[in-house]
């Protein structure tokens, strides 16, 4: 019995020396996080992110990577025109793994040859449809064979119009591209006509080619009339953001054509915005042009907000600008004329210091408003019942010592992304959603012991829209929203180059609030990577503070060890706490 034993005892003790040196045995595992094998790019470099054993060595291509304590590796690497194999390999004692990843770059357009003669379909304005009013420019372009020369047609607008070939400089150093440019005419509509393209070339050859485009004209006898359907922004250009106001549903508009995507609307004389064509109908033929008549402001309070209603007949479009040295509000409402002139302001509130007004032109009217506070705390405008309303968020009470200036307050917590949104993702797979959430949960700990109201757009990981959580802190009338995130490179930086903290603002009345916030970010030794204003759907949103934290950069292996660490997440919600109490505590003083 006793020989018994001792055989089983040692055949377990083999079996377990056997099951470890199998455990021991295993090669390192190795994940790749960026890029995602077949991808197709244009760049010449691409960044890699994934993760192994710490213990283990890892090369890409041949070449040393560091291996991080957490696991992680980072690299970038050339492309060459084609299909790329990036070969990685991690290696320890117990063997090694190796992966692949095929990555496709497209190659460059090429130079057009000077013969035979050609035009590169690859580039020809108009690339898009478009709708112009009798009158307008309409600028084209291609690529062809350098040296030639040009003209382009299009049935029943226009014949052989010349074209000119663009310099290196003017052309984002490329050859061989021709501009031309006609101002078209017609009584009656000419809908969906290409632009025919002819290039003659140094061999004597032409080449013709079609615009993808299609050109339609309409006469301006009879003026096109839309109305905002939802929300939309009133911008300077159909390309770039120039968002001059955030429009309301209901606004009347003059179109004076399409493009991009955008309707080109009249504001006032040669004056002319761009809107989403997707958010505005067509009204019938025969609708006015949106013109009203408006009475100086009727000066009232409701709650914590300052309006300034002033009576009108159409709803017509409007900019607005900030500034905040001295602090002003300066509307400016379009097709509109002045009626009145009456103002009677309250003997109980010293908000504003004065308002002015001003007609430039016969259809176009502005309001100034001065204030008192150097501090604003929000503004919009809206149209209801016959009014526009511009209304001005008055400074809230700030709780005096001892007790915190945050009490009392209404902040917003907005932990980024969430559910299908993971946001950046680290080298070892850590989600910045998931970063995002902790640190937000902390600080919102943080401004409730100290008396704050707190409304936190997600609790749970969860898949929100942008407007989803704005309105949310519009309904609880937020004074302060922050947006949590953390920063990522693109797709060809280097990821070891770039890390640290940053705060962003777009409105002006939100810049003190982002400079105040960023040093205390800096005192948990993070790098520096700047106060930024940039423009983002949250941060332009004017009734409320707002301030976005990228806390650092989840692309960074150094940064990423830091955001997966639960204690630095106390100290990053405790950053943010000391920077909004002390932002609060700044308006005692004025």
């Amino acid at each position: 019995m006793v020989k018994l034993k001792f055989v089983c005892f040692v055949f377990l003790v083999m079996s377990s020396f056997v099951h470890s040196q199998q455990q021991v045995a295993r090669p390192p595992h190795l994940q790749i996080i960026f890029p995602t094998t077949g991808d197709t790019v244009s760049y010449s470099k691409i960044r890699i992110a994934g993760n192994t054993n710490p213990a283990a060595t890892l090369a890409v291509n041949g070449s040393q990577v560091k291996v991080y304590r957490s696991g992680a590796f980072v690299d970038r690497v050339d492309l060459k025109t084609g299909e790329n194999i990036i070969v990685i390999v991690a290696k320890d004692s117990s063997g090694e793994t190796q992966q692949s990843i095929r990555i496709f770059r497209q190659p460059p357009i090429p130079v057009s040859p000077r013969i035979p003669t050609e035009i590169d379909a690859r580039i020809i304005w108009p690339e898009t449809d478009i709708t112009l009013v009798s009158g307008d420019m309409l600028e084209v372009r291609f690529k062809g064979s350098p040296g030639g020369n040009a003209k382009f047609s299009i049935d029943k607008l226009c014949k052989n119009i010349p074209m000119t070939e663009l310099t290196s400089g003017d052309a984002s150093g490329m050859s061989g591209i021709y501009s031309g440019v006609t101002k078209l005419s017609t009584d009656k509509k000419i809908a969906s006509k290409s632009v025919h393209f002819e290039l003659t070339g140094k061999d004597g050859r032409k080449a013709k080619q079609l615009s993808p485009g299609l050109v339609t004209v309409l006469p301006d006898q009879i003026p096109l009339i839309g109305e905002t359907i939802s929300q939309t922004y009133l911008k300077t250009s159909p390309y770039g953001w120039g968002i001059m106001s955030i429009l309301p549903e209901g606004i009347r508009l003059q179109i004076r054509g399409e493009r991009g995507g955008h309707y080109k609307v009249c504001l006032a004389g040669d004056s002319f915005a761009y809107v989403n064509s997707s958010d505005v109908k067509l009204l019938p033929a025969g609708t006015s042009v949106p013109k009203t008549s408006i009475s100086l402001p009727a000066y009232s309070i409701n709650g914590d907000w300052i309006q300034l209603r002033m009576n009108v007949q159409t709803n017509c479009p409007y900019s607005i600008v900030q500034n905040v040295d001295p602090a002003t509000i300066e509307l400016t409402v379009y097709g509109a004329h002045l009626m009145s002139q009456w103002i009677t302001y309250p003997e109980y509130d010293e908000t504003i210091k004065m308002i002015r007004w001003h007609q430039p032109s016969a259809d176009v009217f502005k309001l100034f408003v001065t204030l008192n506070m150097a501090q604003q705390w929000g503004y919009r405008v809206r149209y209801l019942s016959g009014q526009i309303i511009l209304e001005i968020r008055r400074k809230p009470k700030i709780a005096l010592p001892p007790s915190s200036p945050v009490q009392g307050l209404i902040f917003t917590l907005d932990a980024g992304h969430g559910g299908r949104e993971k946001g950046a993702v680290g080298a070892t797979g850590l989600m910045e959603k998931d970063v995002n959430l902790n640190y937000t949960k902390k600080l919102a700990a943080l401004l409730d012991s100290a008396g704050a109201q707190i409304v936190i757009t997600r609790q749970v990981d969860s898949t929100m829209t942008l407007a989803e959580r704005v309105e949310l802190a519009r309904k609880a009338n937020t004074h302060i929203f922050c947006w949590l995130h953390n920063n990522s490179i693109g797709a060809t930086s280097d990821a070891v180059a770039v890390r640290g903290t940053s705060t962003y603002f777009t409105v002006p009345q939100n810049q003190a609030l982002a400079w105040t916030v960023y040093p205390f970010l800096l005192d948990l030794g993070l790098i520096p990577f700047g106060r930024v204003q940039s423009d983002y759907y949250v941060t332009r949103q004017t009734d409320m503070l707002i301030v976005l934290v990228e806390g650092a950069f989840m692309s960074n292996p150094e940064d990423e060890m830091l955001l997966a660490d639960d204690k630095f997440l106390d100290r990053l919600a405790r950053a943010v706490f000391n920077g909004l109490e002390e932002f609060c505590r700044k308006q005692l003083d004025q």
